[in-house]
């Protein structure tokens, strides 16, 4: 989901949860919602031995220490080793920020339990913590793996939790339809705050492709300011010869430093992005028309910039992010030997799930096409060695080898 559909969702269920509090406690005078007592009434003449030991269990996993401490700091802790330390930390605050809320939401409305409850429990029964905890694992799980079993078993976990705590008597139906709302906000909310960091290390495989991906073509579209943390994201994603790169340097950022964002500074209007039907950027193209120029603005105008956050070392034997930085701080105009020939140059990046849809041809369609406009005579490019998906992709662009070093391998296309 973008930012704007995070935040828009996220908005709207604590708005709802507001007035739906608002509704039973202040609209209705203290009077217990018909619906409720209906309800209240219903569970409580019908529930058997086995419904209440359920009840009991759920009690249990879903509140207290294994709710607000073990729960969260497990989902985080598998986060965090199966490489996803960014998502991790979007976990914590997503629970963290979301039992916030709740306990706002509990002194503000302050509404009485029901007085025949078979447990105890804290303050307010407005809106029912149980529940939006349930809803914030739901929501954060989805948002991290969106699947469509991983949503339809948030929705049945939230509903079990809700109609559990109604089971018990110590919530009224409309508590926990506002936890679940107030739960589902937190998580929505703190990933639309804190942009970026939900897919930032997801690795993606043909078994976990996203919902979205599986039921709607993506689509290529021009590139926007918005998309820049994305673009950093790809780019580390996919620079170790194709592979996830996360974690090889100390800063993630310095791959798209180099190699993606830049671009998109200095020529936006020879860059775009390929969008998932649910809004993330998956891949993208950017371009130069003129090598010698954008490297004279690199080494000039953009490095001096980013140099600051990124310090060697110090080793005696240079690390790869030393060789990494030594070729940023080198880079210059009259150092690539093709750019006199071969004047344009790109870098393009495509995540996993991409892969089968002819996007990748597509977008080097569209920036060949402008190269040809604007009167640019050929394009080059470097690849790794070791990526040879890569070269053999190139060559069916019609891409042919030019001279190149031990480290690099060398592709050129002439447009005139």
């Amino acid at each position: 989901m973008t930012r704007r559909r995070l935040l828009i969702a996220g908005g709207s269920a604590l708005t709802l949860a507001c007035v739906l509090g608002l509704f039973v406690v202040v609209l209705e005078g203290g009077a217990i919602p018909v619906f409720d007592q209906w309800w209240h009434d219903l569970v409580i003449a019908t529930r058997p031995e086995a419904l209440l030991l359920f009840a009991q269990v759920m009690n249990r996993v879903g509140g207290g220490v294994i709710a607000a401490v073990i729960a969260p700091l497990a989902i985080a802790g598998a986060l965090f080793l199966a490489h996803r330390r960014w998502e991790a930390l979007y976990a914590l605050m997503a629970f963290l920020f979301s039992a916030l809320l709740v306990q706002v939401l509990k002194s503000l409305f302050g509404r009485a339990r029901p007085d025949d409850m078979l447990v105890a429990s804290d303050y307010g029964s407005f809106p029912s913590g149980h529940t939006a905890n349930a809803a914030t694992i739901a929501v954060v799980l989805w948002l991290i793996f969106p699947r469509v079993w991983v949503a339809i078993a948030g929705v049945v976990w939230t509903v079990l939790m809700g109609f559990s705590r109604t089971v018990l008597a110590v919530h009224w139906i409309t508590d926990t339809l506002g936890g679940a709302l107030a739960g589902a906000a937190g998580a929505l909310l703190v990933a639309a705050i804190v942009p970026g960091w939900i897919g930032r290390t997801r690795r993606m495989t043909d078994e976990e492709t996203p919902v979205a991906a599986a039921t709607e073509p993506a689509r290529i579209r021009p590139y926007r300011p918005g998309d820049d943390e994305a673009l950093y994201d790809v780019c580390v994603r996919t620079a170790d010869a194709g592979g996830d790169a996360t974690g090889v340097f100390t800063d993630d950022r310095l791959w798209g430093d180099i190699f993606a964002v830049p671009y998109v500074r200095r020529h936006p209007d020879l860059a775009w992005v390929v969008e998932a039907a649910d809004g993330r950027v998956i891949g993208y193209i950017v371009a130069t028309d003129d090598t010698d120029a954008f490297e004279r603005w690199f080494r000039d105008e953009w490095w001096p910039t980013r140099a600051g956050s990124y310090p060697l070392s110090g080793e005696t034997e240079p690390t790869r992010q030393d060789r990494m930085i030594g070729y940023a701080e080198r880079r210059a105009p009259g150092t690539e030997q093709h750019a006199a020939e071969y004047r344009a140059h790109l870098h393009i990046d495509l995540l996993p799930e991409t892969q089968g849809q002819g996007l990748g041809r597509r977008l080097t369609d569209m920036l060949f096409a402008e190269l040809r406009a604007r009167g640019v005579a050929g394009l080059h490019l470097g690849m790794n060695p070791s990526n040879a998906g890569a070269g053999a992709f190139y060559e069916r662009l019609g891409m042919h080898r030019l001279e190149s070093g031990p480290d690099t391998v060398m592709y050129g296309i002439r447009f005139d």
